[in-house]
């Protein structure tokens, strides 16, 4: 269970961080350099945890609802590790489906309640891209997630064997 832990650790930070690479560059596309110590702030840990730091409940704490995915998808791969470990491409599998997996639960704690209230036409006050980022975002976990196992079973210290 250690090596498996250690294993889903790294591959989850590194999806982690390359999720945070990736909302950096798209913050300074849509609103330039100047915006960054602004926006910044709030846009990079809503986009890595879909929203849930927006939550008022976090109160000044916000920042904090980014362990949230990345120690549960820790957990959750270093569980489906141990029990479903079958070789490296297995592994990567697993670790596309560990990030996934929080996206999605959250993806669908915010779809249906809009579903349920105004249908098919929930697309309301987001813009274009924010939309299609949104619908997604469970598909780039996915991707993430399958890239960082992919990296992270060249890395000799954490690979399972």
């Amino acid at each position: 269970m250690k090596k498996s832990f250690k294993y889903g650790f790294t591959t989850c930070t590194l999806a982690y961080l390359m999720a945070a690479v990736l909302l950096f560059i798209f913050s300074v596309a849509q609103t330039g350099w100047s915006r960054i110590d602004n926006d910044l702030v709030t846009v990079l840990p809503s986009g890595l945890t879909l929203a849930l730091s927006e939550f008022k409940w976090w109160g000044d704490f916000y920042y904090l609802a980014i362990l949230v995915p990345w120690l549960g998808s820790t957990l959750v791969l270093a569980l489906l590790l141990h029990w479903f470990n079958g070789g490296a491409r297995r592994r990567r599998l697993l670790g596309g489906l560990s990030v996934l997996a929080y996206y999605f639960a959250l993806w669908l704690s915010i779809i249906i309640p809009l579903l349920v209230r105004y249908g098919w036409h929930i697309r309301g006050d987001m813009g274009y891209a924010d939309y299609l980022a949104f619908l997604l975002w469970p598909v780039c976990g996915f991707g993430l997630g399958y890239l960082s196992a992919t990296i992270v079973e060249r890395v000799p210290w954490a690979t399972i064997k």
